[in-house]
C-alpha cells in the first residue's frame, strides 16, 4: 500500500473519530508515527471467533451497556454490534500504537460512526473518562468483555481494570446519592451565600500570606483529647486551623484557632457553631456550607468556591480552572488545601483518627451529635484499619472513603511535607507519623502572630466591587425572569408527550412528527446556560437516570417502543423539573433580596 493511500485511510478514519470522539483523535494526533511498528501489536482472526462470541453472550446476557477491553482491527466490536443491535458499547484500547496501526490500515468509518459505539477511549490517560461515561449510562450493571488477545496475555491487567471500574462506579453512585440527599440544602446554601461571597475576600486573595510556614489542621477525632493542651504551645509557632466540629473542643479548652473552617451544608452544622465563642476566630466557609452560620458572622470571613459547586461558579463568573479548593468528602481536605494556599510548606494533622480507637467517636467537648447516635455508629463499624502503632482500629466505609480521598490529596500535593501526630489514629499513606513532642521541637524557632489571619483582613480591608455585584445580581435576575418561559415550554412539550403513545399506534406519521418536535423543544429547554448548573444540582439522580436512557431512545427504531420510552422517561423528568420551579423561584427571590441588602 503506498504512503498516499495510507494517509487517505488514516485521514478518513481520523475525521470520523474527530467528529464523535475528539479526545481520542487528539491522543492519536500527538503520537510519533515512527513508533507505530510495535512488536506487541496483534491481529484479530478474520473469520468469526464463535467460541469467543459464546463467552461474550454469557457475559452480556440482558445487560444494556457493554465495556469492551480492546479495539484490535474492529472485527470483534463489529461482531458484538451485529449480535446486539440494541446495546451500547464503551470501548477501551490500552495500546495507542495498536489503534493507530489499525486506523491507518483499514477503512473503519462505518464502525466508528455506528451510533451504538457510544464511547471510545485510547490509552491510560482516557480510562477515567470511560469509567465516568460508563457510570453515567449503566443501569445497575455493566457487562465486561475483553478481546481474546487480552484475555490470553493480560488477565491480571483486566482484573485490575475491572476492579478500578467497580471502585469508580461505587464512588460515582455514592456522590450521586449524596447530591440527591442534600440537593435542596446545596442550592439554598449556594444562593443565600452569594451576597456574603460578594462582600468578603476569597481564599485566593490570601494566597501565600504565610510562605514557608507550618500549619496544624485540627480534626475532632478521639486522639485529640490526649494532645489538645499542645495546641496552646504550638499556636505561637504555627497556623492553627480548626476543621469543622473541632472548634467546639478547642473553645472548651479556651483555645482560639487562627482560622476555623466550615464546609457541611446541613442544619446540624449550625449546632457546631451555636456558641458565640465558636465564631470569634476568622471563619473560612465553603460556598455550599450552611448559610445560617455565616448569617451570624458579620466580619472576619473568607470564602472558597468548591470545584463541584457549578451554581456559584456560574453566577460568580468563575472558571473551573480558577477554583482553589477541590471538593473532598471531609472538611479536613478543604482545610489542608487552604493551608497550602496560604503558603504552608508543612502540614501537621492532629485528631485525624478516621477510625474509633478505644471505641470512641469524637474528642470530648463536642455536643452536636447525640450520644446514642455516636454509640450506634461505633457499634456498626465492621471494618478494620491499620493504626499508627501497627495495630488495628475499628472503622467504617464512610471513614475509609475519607481516608482514600485524603491520601489522594497528599499524593497530589507532593511538594508539601505531611506529618500525622494523631496519637492513636489510622496510619495515613503519604504522611510520616511523629509524636507531637517531636514536632514541637521542629517548629520551636518558627513564629506566627497571635491574630495572624485577622490582622491581614484588618490591614487589607476587602473593597466591595459594585460592578460585580450588579453583574451577578443581573445574572440571577435573568434566570428568575426566564423561569416563566421555561415553565411554559415544559408544559407544551409534556402535552405533546402525553399523546404520542396513542398516536404511535393509530397515527404513525403524526407520532413521528411529534417526536421530532419534542426533540427540538427539549433541545431548546436544555440549551439554556443555567440549565446544567441549576437543574443537574436540583435533580442529580433524575437527570442521571434520563442520561442512561437517552442513547437507548435515540437508537430505538420501533416507533411504538420509542414513543413508550419518551413518554416514560422524558415525561417523568419533565414533570419532576416542573415541580421544582416554585422552590427555585423562592430561593432566587431571596438571593436577590440578600444582594440588595449589601451595604457599601
Amino acid at each position: 500500500m503506498n504512503g498516499g493511500m495510507v494517509l487517505t485511510i488514516l485521514s478518513m478514519n481520523l475525521a470520523a473519530i474527530q467528529y464523535r470522539f475528539p479526545h481520542a483523535a487528539n491522543t492519536i494526533l500527538e503520537l510519533e508515527p515512527t513508533e507505530a511498528q510495535d512488536p506487541k501489536s496483534y491481529n484479530e482472526p478474520v473469520e468469526k471467533d464463535h467460541i469467543w462470541l459464546e463467552a461474550v453472550q454469557q457475559s452480556v446476557e440482558n445487560i444494556e451497556c457493554v465495556f469492551v477491553y480492546g479495539f484490535g482491527q474492529g472485527l470483534g466490536i463489529a461482531d458484538i454490534l451485529e449480535m446486539y443491535p440494541d446495546r451500547l458499547l464503551f470501548v477501551y484500547e490500552p495500546d495507542e500504537y495498536q489503534f493507530l496501526k489499525s486506523i491507518s490500515s483499514y477503512d473503519m468509518r462505518s464502525l466508528l460512526e455506528h451510533p451504538n459505539l457510544y464511547w471510545l477511549a485510547i490509552g491510560d490517560s482516557q480510562l477515567n473518562s470511560l469509567f465516568y461515561m460508563a457510570s453515567v449510562h449503566m443501569q445497575r450493571e455493566l457487562a465486561f468483555v475483553a478481546l481474546r488477545h487480552y484475555l490470553e496475555v493480560e488477565m491480571d491487567v483486566l482484573r485490575d481494570v475491572k476492579e478500578k471500574l467497580e471502585e469508580y462506579n461505587h464512588t460515582y453512585e455514592s456522590n450521586q446519592r449524596t447530591h440527591h440527599l442534600f440537593r435542596q440544602d446545596w442550592i439554598r446554601n449556594c444562593m443565600y451565600q452569594m451576597a456574603g461571597m460578594l462582600t468578603s475576600p476569597s481564599i485566593d486573595d490570601l494566597k501565600f500570606s504565610f510562605p514557608g510556614s507550618t500549619a496544624f489542621i485540627i480534626a475532632s477525632g478521639p486522639s485529640l483529647q490526649q494532645d489538645i493542651e499542645w495546641i496552646k504551645r504550638v499556636r505561637p509557632h504555627a497556623l492553627v486551623i480548626a476543621a469543622g466540629s473541632s472548634i467546639q473542643a478547642l473553645v472548651k479548652q479556651g483555645i482560639q484557632p487562627h482560622l476555623a473552617v466550615t464546609l457541611d451544608g446541613g442544619i446540624i452544622n449550625d449546632k457546631v457553631f451555636s456558641q458565640p465563642e465558636t465564631l470569634e476566630a476568622p471563619l473560612l466557609y465553603g460556598s455550599t456550607s450552611y448559610f445560617g452560620i455565616t448569617d451570624r458572622k458579620q466580619k472576619d470571613t473568607v470564602h472558597f468556591v468548591l470545584s463541584n459547586d457549578h451554581i456559584s461558579q456560574y453566577y460568580l463568573g468563575i472558571d473551573r480552572t480558577q477554583v482553589a479548593i477541590t471538593a473532598t468528602p471531609t472538611v479536613v481536605g478543604s482545610a489542608i488545601q487552604a493551608a497550602v494556599w496560604l503558603g504552608a510548606r508543612r502540614v501537621v494533622l492532629m485528631g485525624q483518627d478516621l477510625s474509633f480507637p478505644g471505641n470512641k467517636f469524637y474528642a470530648d467537648g463536642l455536643g452536636h451529635v447525640e450520644e446514642s447516635h455516636k454509640a450506634s455508629i461505633v457499634e456498626k463499624a465492621l471494618q478494620q484499619v491499620l493504626n499508627v502503632h501497627g495495630e488495628y482500629n475499628a472503622t467504617n466505609e464512610s471513614l475509609l472513603f475519607m481516608k482514600d480521598a485524603l491520601e489522594n490529596l497528599f499524593a497530589a500535593l507532593s511538594s508539601i511535607e505531611f506529618i500525622n501526630t494523631t496519637r492513636n489514629g489510622a496510619a495515613l499513606e503519604g504522611t510520616v507519623w511523629k509524636p507531637i513532642e517531636e514536632v514541637y521541637d521542629m517548629i520551636a524557632e518558627e513564629h506566627i502572630e497571635h491574630d495572624a489571619i485577622a490582622n491581614i483582613q484588618r490591614n487589607q480591608p476587602f473593597i466591595i466591587n459594585e460592578n460585580r455585584i450588579e453583574e451577578v445580581k443581573g445574572k440571577i435576575q435573568h434566570t428568575l425572569n426566564d423561569f416563566a418561559q421555561f415553565r411554559e415550554e415544559l408544559k407544551v412539550m409534556l402535552k405533546t408527550i402525553g399523546n404520542i403513545r396513542e398516536w404511535s399506534r393509530m397515527k404513525p406519521l403524526r407520532c413521528h412528527n411529534a417526536i421530532v418536535e419534542i426533540e427540538q423543544r427539549w433541545t431548546s429547554i436544555v440549551s439554556r446556560d443555567w440549565f446544567v448548573p441549576i437543574i443537574e444540582t436540583v435533580l442529580p439522580l433524575e437527570i442521571g437516570l434520563f442520561d442512561q436512557q437517552q442513547p437507548l431512545i435515540a437508537i430505538e427504531q420501533n416507533l411504538s417502543r420509542k414513543a413508550d420510552m419518551i413518554h416514560k422517561h422524558l415525561g417523568k423528568l419533565g414533570n419532576e423539573i416542573l415541580d421544582k420551579i416554585p422552590m427555585l423561584e423562592e430561593l432566587f427571590i431571596e438571593a436577590i433580596r440578600r444582594i440588595d441588602n449589601i451595604k457599601s
